[in-house]
């Protein structure tokens, strides 16, 4: 069975197979535009607990955990759990700002958890923007260094950026210093709001011409790529796109998506059921970015919220009629990056399209038509790929 197909068999028969656990939101930095809900209380998961969710989770067949906070080395029991996470057998994936990911850390983390990749922030290409944005004076300098230091430990590494009008006059060289780390790099085009609605992070969203760039960016490699003979070409995968000879890929999409899905799915995305988040006091989303309860670890098993959760039912059904609505758009209805989470903190209502959405949609149009729009700019290279369906819709060159 291919794995596309695989992925097809999960969403359509409800099968758990991406889990997101946020262990901690305590962080050691400050970003501005972080989406955690701070103010949330509750009664943190044990140990005991989290052993009990990572058993029901195995006994569910589930491949995927990612491991996130907040800072989840923030966790007094990280590396327990991401060792006992290893030892049931699942592909662990850890999200962290990298800034602690250095020295015995990241030797123990290696040896005892072997994660398959390590997701690391990088807010800019200079600690003037990336540091602006931790509000960490240092942060950009000790971050390069780490990241140098788990390469040189074997450990897999990808770059996650998103895009802001902090960073968007340096989204080339962000690019470029990714391509000199030789690591892949994945870059968010939207600012979303704080989990409890607040919504100051939007207000450093990248401007318009900063989206377009970002997709001009793509189409320009594409065509580098494309000129290149194979054996020079960097590694890119389906949907991903090549840097310069021997860089590794840039991808664009919601840093919430992972892997490919299945282009005949009948819903638009895995959220619900094929994956799942959940908070540090137990709260179960159908998805990190859509923040809708539909149970509590505290109060039942993941196995019986899987089975029997009302929530869970309904956003399955969404998630179909989100399809048809964003087929309504025709091919350019991937182009919109549409996430019924994020249309929900937007509105209210899950289906409803954000302006973010439309106009994201209108900026990759007119970048993969070649750039031919009122800056006059002539001779743009040729239009990317259209891009492929992600685990959670999103665009690629």
């Amino acid at each position: 069975m291919s794995f596309e197909r695989l992925l097809l068999r999960t969403w359509s028969d409800n099968h758990l197979f991406s889990v997101l656990v946020e262990l901690t939101y305590r962080c050691n930095l400050d970003c501005f535009f972080c989406y955690n809900d701070l103010g949330l209380r509750g009664r943190p998961l044990s140990v005991e607990q989290y052993d009990e969710l990572f058993a029901d989770l195995r006994d569910l067949q589930v491949l995927n955990l990612t491991l996130t906070g907040g800072e989840p080395l923030a966790h007094p029991d990280f590396l327990r759990l991401g060792a006992r996470a290893r030892e049931l057998g699942f592909v662990v994936r850890i999200k962290s700002n990298g800034h602690a990911l250095r020295g015995a850390m990241a030797r123990r983390i290696r040896d005892e958890i072997d994660p398959f990749l390590v997701e690391v922030s990088l807010h800019g290409a200079t600690a003037a923007v990336h540091d602006r944005q931790t509000r960490e004076p240092g942060s950009f300098e000790r971050l390069l260094a780490n990241l140098r230091e788990m390469r040189g430990l074997g450990l897999r590494v990808k770059l996650n950026s998103t895009l802001t009008a902090w960073n968007e006059h340096e989204i080339e060289d962000t690019m470029a210093l990714a391509d000199r780390l030789e690591l892949p790099l994945q870059i968010d085009p939207e600012v979303t709001p704080r989990d409890d609605g607040d919504r100051e992070p939007q207000s450093i969203a990248p401007s318009r011409a900063g989206v377009r760039r970002l997709f001009e960016l793509l189409a320009e490699r594409a065509a580098a790529a494309r000129e290149r003979p194979v054996e020079q070409a960097g590694q890119a995968g389906p949907g991903e796109q090549a840097g310069p000879a021997g860089a590794p890929s840039v991808q664009v999409s919601r840093l919430a998506d992972d892997g490919l899905a299945p282009a005949a799915a009948e819903k638009h995305c895995g959220a619900g059921s094929s994956g799942i988040a959940v908070d540090p006091y137990g709260n179960v989303y159908p998805c990190v970015q859509w923040r809708r309860p539909v149970g509590n670890l505290h109060e039942q098993s993941i196995r019986d919220i899987w089975a029997g959760s009302s929530g869970l039912a309904d956003v399955r059904t969404l998630t179909v009629a989100a399809k048809k609505m964003v087929d309504g758009f025709g091919a350019a209805g991937q182009l919109l990056n549409f996430c019924p989470g994020n249309a929900a903190a937007w509105s209210g209502d899950a289906l409803q399209v954000y302006p973010a959405a439309l106009s994201r949609m209108e900026m990759a149009q007119q970048a993969q038509a070649g750039g031919q729009e009122q800056d006059g700019l002539a001779n743009r290279p040729a239009p990317a790929p259209a891009p492929r369906k992600t685990l959670l819709p999103i665009l690629q060159s």
